[in-house]
């Protein structure tokens, strides 16, 4: 199967560390994009492991996720991997979470997301992708998860849980990035309802209260 794994990094190169080191048997198939503020990575051993993109300014979640879409499409890939940069799989969980996504794809399913703790680490479809198109980036990064998965289920697509929820650690309950850094920390605390309003006007309603078919029923 061809596919690449994406890792958007910010800070915290201590948990990306051990995030990669979970994923040995990806290596070859891995790119972190660095969008931390002075390119931490750049002398970093982390890319004798991985491949390491440097991209000219830092990207938003919505945009990391966007070059990985576009990458894998590039590449010819049938689906490619998503992975946080403060999760850490189990042993053996990496090698088994593959065979169970050419299992679903082999079962010929119409699926867009396969999950393990939510998308700590999710493997996307690459076809469905290219039918329900990029992330919005009007998100930065809270709510654009919530737009796409309504974007996914208006289209059919499945997202699919598996039995490896408890196999992946999300270290300090998730957002270690923001959490990590006062300045993240204050601008999310200040934007995170102006998106969740954002949203609403975007679908007609909140998460599960939608009541549009199309973005702002146009």
């Amino acid at each position: 199967m061809n596919f690449i794994v994406g890792i958007p990094y910010v800070n915290r190169p201590d948990l990306l560390q051990r995030a990669v080191d979970s994923i040995k048997p990806y290596w070859s198939n891995t790119v972190i994009i660095d969008n931390s503020e002075y390119q931490d990575l750049r002398n970093h051993d982390i890319s004798s492991k991985v491949q390491v993109y440097f991209p000219p300014v830092p990207l938003t979640l919505t945009q990391s996720i966007n070059f990985f879409i576009k990458k894998a499409i590039e590449n010819n890939c049938e689906i490619w991997i998503y992975m946080h940069s403060d999760a850490e799989a189990h042993p053996g969980v990496a090698e088994a979470f593959l065979e169970t996504i050419k299992k679903i794809q082999n079962e010929g399913r119409k699926w867009g997301v396969i999950y393990t703790n939510y998308d700590t680490l999710a493997a996307y479809n690459v076809n469905a992708q290219k039918e329900i198109g990029e992330f919005d980036t009007i998100f930065r990064d809270y709510h654009s998860d919530v737009d796409y998965n309504h974007r996914m289920d208006l289209l059919g697509y499945e997202r699919i849980n598996t039995e490896f929820g408890d196999k992946i650690i999300h270290h300090n309950g998730g957002s270690s990035s923001i959490k990590s850094d006062p300045k993240r920390l204050q601008l999310t605390q200040a934007t995170f309802s102006l998106y969740a309003q954002y949203y609403q006007i975007k679908w007609g309603g909140p998460s599960g209260k939608e009541k549009y078919k199309t973005p702002f029923n146009q």
